[in-house]
């Protein structure tokens, strides 16, 4: 019975945590250094908010297609701005050490 009840629990913070939340899809690049055709991949995040014309935060994942052994996938966290589905961050790069620049669609609503 109390496997039941921590399950309830923890879906209902769940649909609270996504009640507001958006999605992020676009490309990334990582920033210093040589900037080159590895540096660049794409990125799929979930954003503070859906709706337009707003600051956010938001982390994701970030694949590289051209980088080579483990600097092919990235997790970041970082900031930006979201217009009428479109947005642009700046963050963080955990895994790979380096700051990336983000731009893509975001789910925007005009509430």
């Amino acid at each position: 019975m109390k496997k039941w009840l921590v399950a309830m629990g923890l879906v209902s913070l769940c649909s609270l945590a996504q009640a507001e939340g958006g999605v992020f899809l676009g490309l990334s690049m990582q920033l210093g250094g040589n900037i080159s055709a590895r540096d660049i991949g794409v990125t799929a995040k979930v954003v503070s908010s859906n709706r337009e014309d707003r600051a956010v935060l938001g982390g994701g994942i970030n694949v590289y297609p051209f980088g080579s052994g483990p600097t092919r996938i990235g997790i970041d966290v970082g900031a930006g701005y979201q217009g009428s589905r479109f947005g642009a961050m700046v963050g963080y790069d955990l895994l790979l050490g380096r700051p990336t620049l983000n731009a893509g669609y975001v789910n925007t609503t005009s509430r």
